[in-house]
C-alpha cells in the first residue's frame, strides 16, 4: 500500500427520489457504488477495515443539492477521465457527477473546513411575496430567533448570513446563506416554519457549500 494515497474530491447533484435519502442512506449508496467500479479504493487499518469516504454536509431529507461534495481516497494515482467514467456507470440516475479533481491530503477536511451554506427555496404560488416580506422584515428585526432542537433553544438570528425574496409574484424565490460549521448549523426548513409555511410546499436546492479555502 502506498504510504500517500489519492485523495479524490467530487461534486455531485442529488435530485429526485434521491431527495428522500438520509445521509447514512447516501453514504452507504456510494460505498456500494464505489466498490462496483473496481477501483484502487483506500480502506482504513485495522480488525474492521472500511472505505474510507467523507460527505461534506448532511443534507436534510426532501432537500435538494446541486453542489454537494464528497472526498474519497485511491491507493494508485489513475486519470481523472478514468476516474470519472467508472464512477458515472456505477452511480443511479438521480446522482449526478458534475466535477472530479485531486486534492493534497494535507488539505481539511470538508467539514472542518465548511463555513456556510447557499439555498434557493421555491415557495407556493399561493404566497403574497409583499406580505412575506414583511413578515420576513419583521422577524429578522428581532433580537434573537429562538427555535427549539432536540429540547436545545437555539437562536436562528445568528445563523443567518443573508436572506432575500425575488421573482415575479406567481413564482417568488427565497434565497438564504446560513452558517454550516461543525459547531453551528442553520436550516432553511426553520426559518419557513417561522413564516408561516410548510417546508414540504417548498422547494428547497442547496446550491453552494462555502469552505475556508475558497
Amino acid at each position: 500500500m502506498n504510504a500517500e494515497p489519492i485523495r479524490v474530491r467530487v461534486t455531485y447533484a442529488k435530485h429526485g427520489n434521491l431527495r428522500f435519502i438520509g445521509h447514512l442512506d447516501l453514504q452507504r449508496l456510494f460505498e456500494r457504488a464505489l466498490r462496483r467500479t473496481n477501483l484502487p479504493l483506500r480502506y482504513t487499518q485495522g480488525f474492521s477495515p472500511h472505505l474510507r469516504l467523507n460527505l461534506a454536509s448532511a443534507l436534510p431529507l426532501g432537500f435538494i443539492g446541486i453542489a454537494e461534495q464528497m472526498d474519497f481516497w485511491l491507493d494508485e494515482q489513475l486519470p481523472l477521465e478514468e476516474i470519472s467514467a467508472r464512477l458515472w456507470a456505477a452511480l443511479p440516475a438521480e446522482l449526478i457527477l458534475k466535477d472530479l479533481r485531486f486534492v493534497s491530503n494535507q488539505s481539511p477536511s470538508l467539514q472542518a473546513s465548511l463555513l456556510s451554506s447557499d439555498y434557493e427555496v421555491i415557495l407556493p404560488m399561493e404566497i403574497d411575496p409583499s406580505d412575506l416580506q414583511g413578515k420576513l422584515a419583521a422577524l429578522l428585526a428581532r433580537d434573537t430567533i429562538p427555535v427549539q432542537r432536540r429540547k436545545k433553544s437555539v437562536d436562528l438570528k445568528s445563523l443567518i448570513l443573508d436572506c432575500g425574496i425575488s421573482g415575479i409574484p406567481a413564482k417568488p424565490v427565497m434565497t438564504i446563506s446560513m452558517k454550516s460549521t461543525p459547531l453551528e448549523n442553520g436550516r432553511p426548513d426553520e426559518l419557513l416554519t417561522l413564516l408561516s409555511m410548510d417546508p414540504a410546499d417548498c422547494v428547497i436546492t442547496r446550491t453552494k457549500l462555502n469552505f475556508l479555502e475558497e
